[in-house]
């Protein structure tokens, strides 16, 4: 199958062997699509998990179509998501969470509201860069968008397929995302896995710190890599992050079952 990288469209990869029973939701960014998502999506099924990138409401089409919508209708299509795969899921299968940037707060917010198997959130945003984001309330009534700048040089950059610009009203929902995770990060339990970019300009790292500090979960990793943007997942040292998320999940299943696994991940 040829494989295909810069493109908006949602994808399912079907998995193969001992870990096909092992399904990957994959969640993106804010104003981005499921094309930032795709590397490592291929990657992941080349080692046997089934992977299922989903696109959020508003994203993948046109700032405008992304304007009549905000956080609850991302946080319902990723609950709905979940939902679909837990009722077709195979006995003894599992189910892990796998978000970027904002998608990594729904990943949070959706292992507060149902039982995963695990959690992995890259970029996260508990601390935005940029104190600006707090007058969209005020200037969501002035002005629709404003103008992205790029994430970074990096060849690989553009095939995240972002807008070039931000409806400002949707800034207002993700720091109600934001807000609503932050204050409920004692509910997640699952086993996660948190991954920040120390160059990152849009999210300061100190808010992966804070995740790993505030979530219950026994069995938790974090690792930080400090030549990446807030697109690790397409910069310099995106085959490291790969292989970190691919040996958490490791981790989890050697074992054969989950809950060995948690006892090796601890000693």
């Amino acid at each position: 199958m040829k494989r295909v990288y810069k493109t908006t469209e949602p994808f399912r990869l079907e998995g193969a062997g001992e870990r096909a029973s092992i399904q990957l939701l994959l969640i993106h960014g804010f104003t981005g699509s499921p094309s930032e998502l795709r590397r490592l999506g291929y990657y992941l099924n080349d080692l046997g998990y089934t992977v299922n990138a989903i696109l959020l409401p508003g994203h993948g089409t046109t700032p405008e179509d992304m304007i009549r919508t905000g956080r609850y209708d991302w946080s319902g299509h990723v609950l709905r998501s979940y939902d679909t795969m837990d009722a077709g899921r195979a006995r003894g299968g599992k189910i892990v969470a796998i978000g970027h940037s904002m998608g990594g707060l729904l990943a949070l917010e959706l292992a507060m509201k149902r039982r995963l198997d695990g959690v992995v959130s890259l970029a996260a945003p508990i601390y935005l860069s940029s104190r600006k984001t707090a007058l969209a309330l005020l200037l969501q009534y002035f002005i629709k968008y404003v103008e992205r700048r790029p994430m970074s040089a990096a060849p690989l950059i553009e095939e995240a397929c972002t807008y070039d610009k931000t409806p400002v009203r949707c800034v207002v929902d993700l720091r109600k995302l934001i807000k609503l995770v932050k204050a409920g990060l004692d509910q997640v339990s699952a086993p996660i896995f948190v991954g920040q970019g120390e160059k990152d300009g849009m999210v300061l790292p100190k808010s992966a710190e804070y995740i790993y500090g505030h979530v219950s979960s026994r069995v938790r990793q974090i690792e930080y890599y400090p030549h990446s943007s807030h697109g690790l997942l397409l910069d310099g040292e995106r085959e490291r992050v790969y292989e970190d998320i691919s040996r958490f999940l490791r981790t989890l299943d050697r074992a054969g079952t989950w809950k060995q696994a948690v006892v090796e991940v601890q000693t």
